[in-house]
């Protein structure tokens, strides 16, 4: 018993490892599917080699992996600090998880090559083939960030160590999310699209719902609903009222008002790439589709937007008796015997909205057309600036769509992220208006008060105001909030200082530029304004005689 007693203690030092990496697993799917995979298979090795090491300890495979699972895995966390390690282009944060692992680890290691010494088994050939484990594991790793396994389909998935400083890992994601996440992008491999997209350069297909599948005639009777009136309860509203083509599909207001003059309390987000979106609106988890989220502006109450509740028939009536409708729902819908339904009309609108895909800015024909023209040296500077680990910014508005809320046909793993970014603080306990508490809203979590999805950076100049409530109203001014780490107000019923907001997320810590940084970030975020977007004809009123 004396002599299993050093693998005893490896063996539960390697549980309590593998029990650590399986369960931070699921975060780090949603973020860098890559890590997650790691973990996940790590964490398993982990466990399921203890049989093998109480039993067999003395062949070579099993001290091989035993060797390369307590040590190797210490050795791979060191590299990681260095920010050159798979999966990753930043250092590993050391919070608590990565403690009580790298620590399990090392001491099973020194356990492990105590026990082997003292029983004169040879520890060489054993170090030896971990050492070429662990280049496979690298190789592997490098090879698999080329993919596009989630994050942003282009190696870069950047929002490693996500709020590990007051939420800790996992969140809201667990192995259920990562189940559902697989099962998603199962269901939706080899469905047929036949639709002509003509997606810009370095651009992934959307992802489209198997039951809404695109087609031109769809996207065109969308396209004629959007901007039609009569899709209100009293005709006095469309889609198009809250999403101007010139302002990238945003409306310039603070706050917008529905048909009946009610006032939303939110900020009316831009439609850029919302195809891509992989959660709708400022803070609801739940809304994961056009499809679902236009029928809150259809139907909802509170806030009235269209106002179409309580008046059904009769704006499907305004389109059966209307002949150019009469010919659209046919052709977009020649299964049905009658096409006029709420069902179709969501499709539409759902269809003509994937299409709204920008991708044609300055920046996009500087990566992806190799126009070294196309940003000037002060953009080229903000660029640098935007990526720089002091500010944070690509952490949550990284990868081609700038937002992490990205789904496409290519994601594996579908991360829904929602931060706190400081905007508000009441009376110093950490709360946010009542009519505007975020993903709290639905979730009564303490950790979720004031959460909100980082909208695209996509034609960001063209949206203000900016923020959830439209209360931040120039780009100036929002540099000025994130470089403070958090809006402080002196006074009033709103008064709080947001950079000490106990749920903020931890990557709004505030940061200091020169002047002249200041000027290149302006500029690189205005270099992101796709001018050929918003003149498109495509997207355009088609109830407008003389177009642009």
């Amino acid at each position: 018993m004396k002599g299993k007693v050093p693998v005893i203690i490896t063996s539960i030092l390697l549980i309590i490892a593998g029990w650590v990496h399986l369960d931070i697993a699921p975060f780090h799917f949603s973020h860098m599917p890559g890590h997650g995979l790691f973990f996940s298979l790590t964490g398993l090795a982990q466990i399921l080699v203890v049989p093998f090491l109480l039993f067999t300890s003395q062949k070579l495979w099993v001290r091989t992996l035993a060797l390369t699972l307590t040590g190797g895995m210490v050795l791979i966390w060191l590299v990681t600090q260095t920010g050159y390690a798979p999966f990753t282009h930043a250092a590993e944060p050391i919070d608590n998880p990565t403690i009580i692992s790298k620590l399990a680890e090392a001491f099973g290691f020194a356990v492990l090559l105590v026990s082997f010494n003292q029983k004169q088994v040879s520890v060489t050939k054993p170090l030896i083939l971990s050492m070429v484990l662990l280049m496979g594991t690298f190789i592997s790793g490098f090879a698999l960030e080329a993919t596009p396994l989630g994050g942003d389909g282009q190696g870069h998935a950047h929002a490693e160590g996500e709020d590990h400083g007051n939420e800790g890992y996992g969140g809201d994601y667990g192995w259920k999310e990562v189940f559902q996440s697989l099962n998603s992008y199962f269901s939706n491999r080899g469905t047929k699209n036949t639709y002509a997209w003509n997606l810009p350069q370095g651009f992934p297909q959307p992802r489209v719902p198997k039951e809404n599948p695109m087609t031109k005639e769809k996207v065109e009777l969308g396209r004629y609903l959007f901007y039609d009136k009569r899709l209100s309860g009293n005709g006095t509203m469309s889609c198009s009222s809250c999403h101007h083509q010139d302002k990238a599909f945003s409306d310039g207001l603070t706050l917008p008002k529905g048909s009946t003059g009610m006032t939303h309390p939110r900020n009316s987000l831009s439609l850029t790439n919302s195809a891509y979106s992989s959660s709708l609106t400022w803070a609801n988890p739940a809304l994961v589709t056009l499809e679902s989220q236009i029928k809150v502006p259809m139907f909802g109450e509170f806030p009235v937007e269209l106002g179409i509740t309580g008046k059904e028939e009769e704006v499907l009536d305004r389109f059966r008796q209307d002949s150019l409708y009469q010919a659209m729902f046919v052709a977009s819908f020649p299964t049905q015997a009658d096409p006029y339904n709420y069902n179709t009309i969501v499709q539409a609108l759902a269809s003509f909205t994937r299409t709204l895909i920008s991708g044609d800015s300055p920046y996009d024909r500087y990566i992806y057309g190799k126009d070294t023209t196309a940003l000037s040296n002060t953009e080229i500077r903000g660029l640098r600036v935007f990526l720089s680990e002091e500010l944070e910014c690509h952490h949550c508005h990284g990868g081609f769509n700038f937002t992490l809320s990205t789904v496409h046909d290519k994601t594996v793993f579908v991360e829904k992220p929602f931060h706190n970014t400081g905007l508000y603080n009441l009376n110093g306990m950490g709360n946010y208006p009542p009519d505007n508490v975020g993903v709290f809203e639905f979730t009564a979590k303490a950790s979720d008060m004031g959460k909100f999805r980082a909208p695209t950076l996509r034609n960001i100049a063209l949206t203000a105001p900016y923020m959830h409530d439209g209360s931040i109203q120039t780009l100036e001014e929002v540099i000025a909030f994130y470089e403070r780490g958090g809006r402080n107000i002196e006074s009033g019923p709103l008064k709080g200082d947001g950079k000490m907001n106990q749920h903020k997320s931890g990557f709004v810590a505030g940061f200091t530029l020169t002047d002249q940084e200041r000027e290149d970030l302006l500029a690189f975020l205005r270099a992101l304004t796709d001018q050929k977007f918003i003149t498109n004809l495509a997207f355009s009123d088609p109830f407008v005689e003389e177009r642009p």
